[in-house]
């Protein structure tokens, strides 16, 4: 089977907004850059999903970013309004709640995978099960809410890690 992760979508889309904002010459936000380390039970983890969402409503700049081979993400704000967001800038100073994803998706191997992996094709019903998605950072880390994990953006640059744990 091949083994694909949710993160890619997210960094793509993380990505794709930063992207735009980019575009038209557009004024920018004017962010604190925000950066750290991602780890599990003291291990870096590679290319997960980091979430900041503001505690309070409008105050701050929704942020997400990707982490390296090292565990170490750049926050990238989300688009607001006529103001564009720089990539890896940062966010607003404030309260955020900080979200952490990434799982692995099982995914039957195609017909040409299987050709290419010289193992014998077993065609699947797509619609008879759910691929297998297995949590690698703990589901309770998944929603920014609910996760526990509060921190403080504030002016000038910003190094905030994320020790998380299995248990």
């Amino acid at each position: 089977m091949q083994l694909r992760t949710l993160a890619w979508f997210w960094m793509g889309l993380a990505a794709s907004f930063a992207g735009l904002a980019g575009c038209g010459g557009q004024p920018t936000l004017n962010t604190e850059y925000v950066e750290g380390v991602v780890t599990l039970d003291g291990q870096p983890v590679p290319e997960a999903t980091v979430t900041f969402e503001p505690v309070t409503d409008g105050q701050g700049a929704s942020a997400t970013g990707m982490t390296n081979q090292q565990g170490v993400y750049k926050l990238t704000a989300t688009v607001t309004g006529e103001l564009a967001a720089v990539h890896e800038g940062g966010t607003l100073p404030g309260e955020y709640h900080v979200g952490v994803v990434k799982t692995i998706v099982e995914t039957p191997m195609s017909e040409e995978e299987a050709e290419q992996a010289g193992v014998p094709y077993v065609p699947t019903n797509e619609y008879a099960s759910a691929p297998k998605t297995t949590f690698v950072v703990p589901q309770k880390y998944n929603n920014p809410r609910e996760s526990g994990i509060q921190v403080t953006v504030e002016s000038g640059r910003n190094t905030i890690p994320l020790e998380l744990t299995s248990d």
